[in-house]
């Protein structure tokens, strides 16, 4: 790949502050204080435009990201930590939902917060399925059902049991915790009883490209960032953790949705307008610190 002119700096506009080489030394160098910062290393730019953000006089251009929107931030609109602490105090996993569908712009709202979630070296790798039709969302939570039950037999097996504890992968106690839980969502779907999903109206799911590192990483900050704008929003979700597993082990329900090959679902959640909600949070464990 040509990196020629990918960044280039306006030295009659410059203000020569090397304030861009602070902010990003593997790309830009200053030979001295007082001279016009260089585009030493332009290969190993991520292309998250923080040169554009901190250059006072707009001296410098940037081809990949021309055309992109830079906004002002709105310090006023900025929550205090008061604000935050309670925010992640109060935002408790839904699966008590009105029968009422969520619109398709609320659902974009969320996935917009979602997709300014850091990523890797700015790969920004994680993409979006959202489904809202009612059909394919019990589909989804009957097959991932199935799934529950089909792994719930090969568990039953005395050699895989042997297996997981010799491996140190569970406990005796844990590994029927298993067993009996998967069985009894996969019981509970044949009677009509969604543990799954929960009839929730709407079901967001994040892949990505497996090659890419970090993507599972990338694609929970996502999922983290979408979380707290759906509660902004007065939705309830939860972490959709069995049907993320069943796409992980199965393609069934990727190969229905239309997710690539070579790419794996790696988060997901519910989204719907709550039913039963919760006004008074519970304390959590103690944080376990080491300061070193």
């Amino acid at each position: 790949m040509n990196y020629d002119g990918l960044i280039t700096i306006d030295s009659e506009i410059c203000r020569k502050d090397g304030l861009c080489v602070r902010i990003c030394p593997k790309v830009f160098t200053q030979a001295e204080p007082g001279a016009v910062p260089e585009v030493s290393r332009p290969e190993f730019c991520n292309d998250c435009g923080h040169c554009l953000l901190i250059c006072p006089a707009g001296a410098i251009r940037h081809h990949n990201l021309e055309g992109r929107a830079v906004g002002e931030v709105e310090k006023d609109l900025l929550p205090s930590f008061r604000q935050v602490q309670e925010m992640v105090r109060a935002r408790r996993s839904i699966r008590n939902f009105l029968d009422k569908p969520v619109e398709r712009d609320v659902v974009e709202k969320v996935i917009d917060a979602a997709r300014f979630a850091p990523s890797a070296k700015n790969t920004q790798s994680t993409r979006f399925i959202a489904v809202d039709n009612g059909e394919t969302l019990r589909r989804i939570a009957s097959m991932t059902a199935a799934w529950l039950g089909r792994s719930a037999r090969k568990l039953r097996n005395p050699l895989v049991r042997a297996v997981y504890l010799m491996r140190g992968l569970t406990t005796k106690e844990e590994y029927s915790r298993w067993i009996g839980q998967f069985e009894l969502t996969a019981r509970n779907m044949e009677q009509g009883i969604d543990t799954i999903l929960y009839r929730a109206p709407a079901l967001v799911l994040f892949h990505a490209d497996k090659r890419v590192r970090f993507a599972e990483a990338n694609a929970n900050l996502a999922l983290q960032n979408a979380t707290f704008a759906a509660s902004a929003l007065g939705l309830g979700t939860f972490y959709t953790g069995y049907v993320v597993s069943a796409c992980a082990r199965d393609r069934a329900i990727p190969d229905m949705l239309g997710v690539p090959k070579g790419h794996r679902v790696y988060a997901g959640m519910t989204l719907g307008h709550v039913k039963i909600g919760f006004s008074r949070w519970i304390d959590r464990n103690p944080a376990r610190i080491d300061w070193i």
